[in-house]
């Protein structure tokens, strides 16, 4: 999956907030850089009335910002097949904002719609806010790190991503209950540990070692280490330093606990104030 050179697309249907929401992702598709895909999804029903709104959308949105945009019109039974054609060619980033299920709620969908589309959806996911707002300035980038080298790739993106709009990548790694599968570690090099503060330290130079791998693409770079549970910990973190937006490396579900109630990334995406990249590694 890519997230740099790519467009931002945006699916609009006639029975949701889509309408409302294509300024906002208009101005953040202009702050970062990228043309807009706007993908009209036409059902059965209410087509006139999608026809009018998404032509006043259209010519609602700002004019003289450098916003590059292309409407595309569909049949709802064409969505998927339409986003695989797009992955396989330009590659995008999808747009959305997410179903927020309680508990209950989310155990009756078998998963809210944007978990999903992390395990199965053929692009990077760009969840909205609760409140749909998005910045129009990005000045600090948020990439949590659980060390599983199949996030390298991942963190490679979001320091190009970081670069490429002028902000600033802290990287976050929480201590905690928060587990790699073995198949995920360095099984070799712990096993061989003596004492948990040689653990301690392979964790730390393996911190390191990817804060220089961020560096190496020209972005600065600030570090973080705590201890707590890892979606706590990333929300903490993005009040306290005022971050802008979060890229996420996510691997589907690891435990019973992600499950029930979500992984990381699904966690910080349904209580985060801020958008969220998620990319499936």
């Amino acid at each position: 999956m890519r997230i740099n050179n790519v467009p931002l697309v945006f699916t609009t249907t006639a029975i949701d907030r889509s309408f409302a929401l294509l300024p906002n992702v208009a101005a953040f598709a202009s702050a970062i850089g990228r043309p807009l895909r706007i993908v009209h999804v036409l059902g059965q029903r209410y087509r006139s009335y999608a026809e009018r709104q998404m032509a006043a959308a259209i010519e609602a949105l700002p004019s003289g910002n450098g916003l590059v945009f292309e409407l595309l019109k569909i049949e709802s039974k064409q969505r998927r097949a339409f986003l695989d054609e797009i992955a396989s060619t330009t590659g995008g980033i999808l747009a959305m904002l997410p179903t927020r299920h309680n508990f209950i709620n989310r155990l009756l969908a078998m998963m809210s719609d944007y978990e999903k589309f992390m395990i199965e959806g053929p692009l990077p996911i760009l969840a909205l806010p609760r409140n749909g707002a998005l910045p129009t300035s990005i000045e600090r980038i948020l990439f949590p790190l659980d060390l599983s080298p199949r996030s390298d790739d991942p963190l490679d993106q979001a320091a190009d991503f970081a670069k490429s709009v002028g902000a600033e990548l802290h990287l976050i790694y929480a201590f905690g209950d928060d587990r790699l599968l073995p198949s995920e570690m360095d099984m070799a090099a712990r096993l061989a540990a003596r004492s948990p503060r040689e653990l301690y330290q392979i964790d730390k130079d393996r911190i390191n070692a990817l804060a220089e791998r961020a560096r190496s693409h020209g972005v600065p770079v600030v570090v973080s280490t705590t201890e707590g549970r890892a979606h706590t910990a990333i929300l903490n973190y993005c009040n306290a330093e005022k971050i802008d937006l979060a890229i996420m490396a996510t691997h589907g579900p690891r435990s019973s606990e992600d499950i029930w109630h979500g992984t990381t990334t699904a966690r910080v995406i349904k209580h985060a104030s801020i958008p969220v990249i998620a990319m499936r590694c």
